[in-house]
C-alpha cells in the first residue's frame, strides 16, 4: 500500500511538472549542440512601447526602463534583436523570447499576451503609435505587423518574474531570409484592461534585460566561398556620375544578396534572377541610403561571398 501511494505521488508530481512546463508561461529547456543568448544593454538594445492612451499617440518611449503592454490594447511593446552573431551554417532548433515582468494591474481571467512579427522598419528613439521614424507613418496606427500569432502567454496571478514566448518560427524565417528582421510586437486583447510592465534593455539591472535564447546545430559542411567570378559595379556608387543602381552579376542560381549597414543591421535583401540582381541603393522601405560604407553578403545553401560597397552622394 505504501509503495502504491508512493508511486502515485511521483506520478502526480510528474503530471504537475509537465503541466507547468507545457503551459504558455514557460518554455521547455531545449538541449542542443550550441546555444546563443542575445541580451543587449542600453547602448545596443532596441526596444520601446507605443501608446494611444490619453495624449500618448505622438510620444516616444524609447529610453524608458519599462515596456508597457495591455490596458485594452492601448499599449504595445516593440523589440528587435541583432541576429548577426548567429553562425551562417546554423540550423535553428528553437528560439525563446524572455521578458521580466516587473508588475501589473488587475487580474482579469484569460489574459493573453500575443507576439507578432513586425513588417516595417522603425527606430527606437523615434517610434510612436502613429509614426515609425523620421515622420514616416505606420500604414496602420499602432504598428505594422503580421496578425498571425507566433506565440502567446497568460501570466495570470503573477506580479513579477520571467515570462517566455516560443518564437522559433519567426527567427527561422529571419535567419533563412524569408522575411527581413524588423522585430517583435507584443499586444493584448482590447477587451482586457490588464496592464503589464516588463523591464527593457535600458534597465540598470543587466540580468533582467530582455533576452532572446537561440538553440541551433551547425551543419556538417559549412558554406564554401563562391567560386564564380561575382562582379559588383559600379563600386563606388556615384549618382553624380549618372549611376542609378548597383548590379551583381555571375550570381549562383538561387542566391540571395543581403545588404548591411556598417553597424551590421540589414537594410535590403535581393534575390538572384537569371544570374544577376539589381539594387536601386534604397533600403527595404524605399528610402535612399546616405553616403558611406555598406557590406553585402551573397549566399546560397552551400556557398557564400562577402564584400563592401561605397556610396558617394
Amino acid at each position: 500500500m505504501v509503495k502504491f501511494f508512493g508511486n502515485r505521488l511521483k506520478f502526480l508530481l510528474f503530471v504537475t511538472y509537465l503541466a507547468l512546463v507545457t503551459s504558455s508561461n514557460f518554455c521547455l529547456p531545449y538541449v542542443y549542440a550550441d546555444e546563443l543568448t542575445i541580451q543587449p544593454g542600453a547602448e545596443d538594445g532596441k526596444d520601446s512601447y507605443i501608446s494611444t492612451w490619453g495624449g500618448d499617440q505622438s510620444k516616444n518611449f524609447g529610453d524608458s526602463e519599462d515596456i508597457y503592454v495591455g490596458y485594452s490594447d492601448y499599449k504595445r511593446g516593440l523589440l528587435q534583436f541583432d541576429l548577426s552573431s548567429i553562425p551562417p551554417n546554423a540550423s535553428i532548433s528553437s528560439a525563446e523570447l524572455y521578458l521580466y515582468l516587473k508588475g501589473n494591474s488587475y487580474d482579469f481571467p484569460n489574459t493573453e499576451i500575443y507576439v507578432h512579427r513586425i513588417t516595417r522598419l522603425w527606430k527606437e528613439e523615434e517610434v510612436t503609435w502613429k509614426e515609425r521614424y523620421q515622420k514616416q507613418r505606420w500604414d496602420s496606427q499602432g504598428g505594422d505587423f503580421d496578425w498571425s500569432i507566433e506565440g502567446s502567454v497568460s501570466p495570470m496571478h503573477r506580479s513579477s518574474g520571467w515570462v517566455c514566448w516560443g518564437v522559433t518560427g519567426i527567427v527561422k524565417d529571419w535567419v533563412n531570409g524569408k522575411y527581413d528582421n524588423f522585430g517583435f510586437l507584443l499586444r493584448q486583447d482590447m477587451a482586457n484592461r490588464k496592464e503589464n510592465r516588463f523591464l527593457s534593455s535600458d534597465t540598470p539591472w543587466r540580468e533582467y534585460r530582455p533576452r532572446l535564447v537561440i538553440s541551433y546545430e551547425l551543419e556538417e559542411h559549412p558554406p564554401e566561398p563562391i567560386s564564380l567570378p561575382v562582379k559588383v559595379y559600379p563600386n563606388p556608387f556615384k549618382p553624380a556620375k549618372g549611376h542609378t543602381e548597383v548590379k551583381f552579376i555571375n550570381l549562383p542560381s538561387g542566391a540571395k544578396v543581403k545588404i548591411f549597414s556598417i553597424e551590421g543591421s540589414i537594410v535590403r535583401t535581393l534575390e538572384e534572377k537569371s544570374g544577376k540582381a539589381e539594387w536601386d541603393v534604397k533600403d527595404s522601405e524605399g528610402e535612399k541610403l546616405s553616403s558611406g560604407f555598406y557590406l553585402y553578403l551573397i549566399e546560397t545553401e552551400r556557398e557564400r561571398y562577402s564584400g563592401k560597397i561605397v556610396i558617394i552622394r
